[in-house]
């Protein structure tokens, strides 16, 4: 008998809002409300997000720091008959977040696992960036290590279809300076603290975008949460 049939735990990926918590599905909050408890990323997001629609669960932290001891846990926990939800600090979890280890061993195991859309940054970035993503690559966060870093942004040139790049906020001035020593002349979407009240949408090439940057925070130590998307080559 497979190990589903006798436990009914289950794993919930459950995505939350990018920024503006009226984005929570109403399937989203029901499940946060009936399940066990909820595996975070951070207590701290967590937290506010679940005082904001008046849950209270106990939290589980799974992170890039402890994930793949905690994840071994958290299966037995599964298969021990819990309902647990995944979350991340926000948007869709795995993406870009961790819990690989955690899905791995429910697929291993044949532990059931739902999953709960929402909000996803990457996604509204593209569709507002008004370029062709009919096809379009996906790149994630480049190395923070110099020389790994200057290769991947080398790299980038042989790119010709549409991409995006995600990056801490802390790095979002340095990224755009990085775009205009080796991109210069491909338009960028920039999207900053998407669907949130403060949004910001910037378009045009690096240095155009470099110059609104330091016009809005004179000191260049501009932060936001962001997605960057490079439009393809224009032949």
């Amino acid at each position: 008998m497979e190990v589903q049939d006798i436990n009914n735990g289950i794993l919930y990926l459950v995505t939350t809002p990018i920024g503006n918590f009226a984005d929570m599905t109403l399937r989203s909050l029901r499940t946060l409300k009936e399940c066990d408890a909820i595996i975070c990323e951070e207590y701290k997001e967590a937290v506010r997000l679940l005082k904001f629609f008046d849950i209270k669960k106990d939290l589980l932290r799974l992170n890039e720091h402890n994930e793949q001891e905690e994840a071994e846990k958290i299966t037995l926990e599964i298969l021990n008959g819990k309902k647990l939800a995944l979350i991340s600090d926000c948007g869709t979890p795995l993406f870009a977040d961790p819990g690989k280890f955690l899905l791995e061993k429910c697929i291993e195991f044949n532990i059931k696992i739902e999953f709960l859309h929402g909000a996803n940054s990457v996604l509204t970035a593209l569709v507002l960036s008004g370029f062709d993503i009919s096809r379009f690559h996906f790149l994630g966060f480049l190395s923070p290590k110099k020389e790994l870093r200057e290769k991947e942004l080398r790299d980038l040139k042989n790119i010709e279809r549409t991409f995006v790049v995600l990056d801490t906020p802390y790095r979002l001035t340095t990224l755009i300076n990085d775009m205009n020593q080796y991109l210069p002349d491909r338009n960028l979407f920039l999207g900053i603290d998407l669907t949130m009240n403060n949004e910001m949408q910037l378009r045009g090439t690096a240095e155009k975008i470099l110059s609104e940057l330091n016009t809005l925070s004179p000191d260049k130590k501009f932060k936001g949460e962001f997605v960057l998307v490079v439009d393809k080559t224009r032949k």
